[in-house]
């Protein structure tokens, strides 16, 4: 047989041609079926018949330009069609312009698909808010096989290096540390321990340590079917370099197996060591475990470990970073001043972030700062950045949310915690602030839901045990007696946390049980005299408790702790103290300097600050018998505006029953009184937003211009009769136990 005779037969017959048309469009069909198919939910065996079909119609669609030839006379077999009568070379040019016209559907299919499809991935990936449909992970703690037992801060360090190597690569979902590491020690069915974390693989081994040697064991397990993926033993001498090395290794056959691509900065992290002497390292480990407990005493620890793993190597960036969000847990929880706490995070941030400009952990303890210094359009932009930089830490996205609730974009704050639980759905943590965001939202059923499910996992958690102790006090609910019990219970075995002090503080506040409220800030002053929040305390209540001038001196004392957007609202209180003392004048005009844009002509209400600004002049200016006046009807019409265009734009229930209580107080500056008292009514009796009553009612300056008029009076008796009989509840409480104190009697 000929070759070349064979090849020229095949061409004069269209065989390369009909090849060439049916490729084209047999793959355009398994294109548009593998794109369109997904999206009318057709069975997942479609695509693929479609593709069986494609595939076995290409070899008889060759076979059949062989052996047959169209004809003007219809379908003949090849061999019947004398070569001086064929037509082939017509139907070639027929053919040409085929493959021409499905090769151009081809090209256009893939513009749309290119565009649009990506355009839409693009942006999936880009929020906050999307689901997770990529490859899943779970780092289970490695196990400590050392023969003395005395490694295990090492493996578990071990182990949550690798998950925050892994959680930093945007196509992978890595749950949290917490979640994966409530499975250590207990040796679970994987499938079980994949289904509860909503992962498709679990990434597991064990440390140990021999003299100079280590051996590190990882596998790859597959949670559907207890398959092991991948597996491999790392005996190596116990250098630095070597474990970083191991720790790459696991960390890029992981990305490998799971089919997870790298962008070119992860690269980078993953060649680059954070540090290069074995005893930082080590040091560096063990001061992160003691850090995640949360503990007062464990965190003064962790700083010391961290400040000796940075003594060791003083280029440790990472360790720089961990120490400095450390220091400012230790303002909120302990006794750290909020000057110090500056100092000492912003010296270890800069630190940080001179040696290496990309560490994300750097710019979360930034951010935090930012938010402990009130200064909120930073620490948006700074957790941002940390965000870019650790998609997947969950730790990142609560403070994230705690950002976002700032400038009260209370929706999207509400999809990032989500999204944070979502990834860590074992964290006590977490799942409190969800629970609570539930409450505040008016699903007090679901928060309280929640609180118990993390209390059957961590029946010890107190985070949680306050939490659900709140929402007894919250939206929808209202029973501040039973809140202030709850929370005393949880108090009364740990007197000393400063959560629990605030709390009491916070509720004795809304019992109008005010020599509860005073022991508390006494207790906080004698325990954390520094801590921030006494400050606050302190400054409220001593300011209506005829101790203005002492508060007086005590806000001086803040000016330039705080940001410079802070030292404005410092100024206000300072405003609202003189005029407390009598000095009413002197204190709008102080007001006034404060806070210009309540004198400019042309006014246009940016967000809910400017709008508190102008509410406070409007709330002198009436005490001050200036309602009449052009400049208070002016300002009212633009603060109605304002807060009645939020009230349609709520988009929660529960944000628009707390936006009322602005609509009540527009009501009250247009003269309305008996809309106001309608509306407080509701805000009380029907929606049960009960905090905060009795010093409203005591210490307002709006409603101590309404002394006297019968409608307040019966609202006021009616609404203080039923908080009195919480706090008789209360008191009957703490006397029942024993515990109460001759100070807390009234009138003392």
């Amino acid at each position: 047989m000929n070759i070349s005779n064979f090849i020229q037969e095949l061409k004069r017959r269209n065989v390369f041609k009909v090849a060439a048309a049916y490729a084209i469009a047999g793959w355009l069909i398994i294109q548009i079926a593998t794109s369109v198919f997904p999206a009318f939910e057709f069975p997942g065996w479609t695509t693929q018949f479609v593709i069986i079909l494609v595939g076995i119609g290409f070899p008889l669609a060759l076979i059949f330009a062989w052996a047959f030839e169209l004809t003007p006379e219809g379908l003949k077999k090849s061999q019947e069609v004398d070569i001086t009568e064929s037509v082939t070379n017509r139907t070639g040019k027929k053919l040409n312009g085929i493959i021409i016209t499905v090769l151009s559907m081809a090209v256009v299919f893939l513009l749309v698909e290119r565009v649009f499809f990506a355009k839409a991935s693009i942006l999936e990936n880009a929020s906050f808010e999307s689901n997770f449909e990529t490859a899943s992970i779970a780092v289970l703690p490695f196990e400590d096989f050392s023969l003395g037992g005395d490694q295990e801060y090492f493996a578990d360090g071990l182990s949550e290096e690798l998950l925050n190597a892994l959680a930093k690569v945007e196509e992978l979902k890595v749950a949290g540390r917490t979640s994966s590491f409530k499975f250590k020690g207990q040796n679970e069915n994987l499938s079980l321990i994949g289904q509860e974390l909503k992962v498709d693989h679990i990434l597991e081994g064990s440390v140990r340590k021999a003299g100079n040697r280590i051996r590190i064991t990882a596998q790859l397990i597959k949670v559907e079917d207890g398959f092991h993926v991948w597996s491999e033993n790392f005996d190596r001498e116990l250098t630095i370099e070597n474990i970083f090395d191991i720790q790459e290794e696991i960390s890029r056959k992981v990305m490998e197996e799971l089919k997870v691509r790298l962008l070119p900065q992860l690269e980078e992290d993953l060649k680059t060591n954070p540090t290069d002497d074995i005893e930082a390292y080590n040091a560096y480990l063990a001061a992160t475990q003691l850090e995640v407990t949360d503990e007062l005493d464990d965190l003064r620890k962790a700083v010391e470990k961290y400040k000796e793993a940075i003594r060791i190597d003083p280029s440790f960036s990472l360790a720089y970073a961990r120490l400095a969000y450390v220091y400012g847990d230790l303002n909120w929880k302990g006794n750290l001043s909020l000057e110090e706490m500056k100092d000492l995070m912003r010296e270890n941030i800069d630190r940080a972030l001179l040696i290496d400009g990309n560490e994300g952990k750097a710019y979360e303890a930034l951010g935090y700062y930012y938010l402990n210094i009130e200064d909120n359009q930073k620490a948006l932009e700074t957790y941002e950045r940390a965000i870019e930089l650790l998609p997947g830490d969950s730790e990142v996205l609560v403070g994230y949310h705690d950002v976002l609730h700032e400038f009260s974009r209370h929706d999207e704050s509400h999809k990032i915690l989500e999204k944070a639980y979502q990834i860590d759905p074992l964290n006590p943590d977490i799942a409190a602030h969800l629970g609570g965001h539930y409450v505040n939202l008016g699903e007090a059923e679901k928060g309280l839901e929640l609180f118990d499910k993390v209390l059957e996992r961590y029946p010890d958690y107190k985070g949680v045990k306050l939490r659900k102790a709140q929402a007894y006090a919250g939206i929808g609910v209202g029973e501040i007696g039973k809140s202030f019990i709850s929370t005393y219970q949880l108090y009364k075995s740990d007197p000393e946390n400063v959560d629990l002090i605030v709390s009491l503080h916070d509720l004795a506040e809304s019992l109008g049980f005010e020599t509860f409220q005073e022991y508390m800030i006494i207790k906080m002053g004698e325990l954390y005299p520094n801590n921030q929040q006494y400050y606050f305390m302190y400054a409220n209540y001593y300011s209506e408790h005829g101790k203005i001038d002492e508060v007086i001196e005590l806000v001086d004392t803040q000016r330039g702790i705080f940001s410079d957007n802070f030292n404005k609202e410092i100024d206000t209180f300072k405003s609202r103290l003189i005029y407390m003392k009598g000095e009413k004048e002197k204190a709008l005009e102080m007001y006034v300097e404060i806070n210009p844009i309540v004198i400019q002509d042309e006014i246009v209400l940016a967000d809910d600050d400017e709008a508190m600004d102008i509410a406070g002049y409007l709330s002198y200016s009436n005490g001050l018998g200036l309602k009449e006046e052009e400049r208070f009807k002016n300002l009212t019409r633009i603060y109605c505006d304002y807060r009645y265009k939020a009230l349609e734009e709520a988009e929660f229930e529960a944000s628009r029953k707390y936006r009322e209580w602005d609509v009540a107080e527009c009501e009250f500056y247009k003269g309305n009184v008996d809309r106001f008292l309608e509306l407080i009514r509701k805000q009380y009796f029907e929606y049960k937003i009960a905090f905060g009553f009795p010093p409203y009612f005591k210490y307002s300056r709006n409603m101590n211009t309404l002394n006297g008029i019968p409608e307040y009076e019966k609202l006021k008796e009616e609404i203080l009769a039923d908080i009195n009989l919480m706090k008789k509840e209360a008191i009957d409480y703490l006397k029942s136990t024993g515990d109460w104190k001759e100070e807390w009697e009234e009138g003392n």
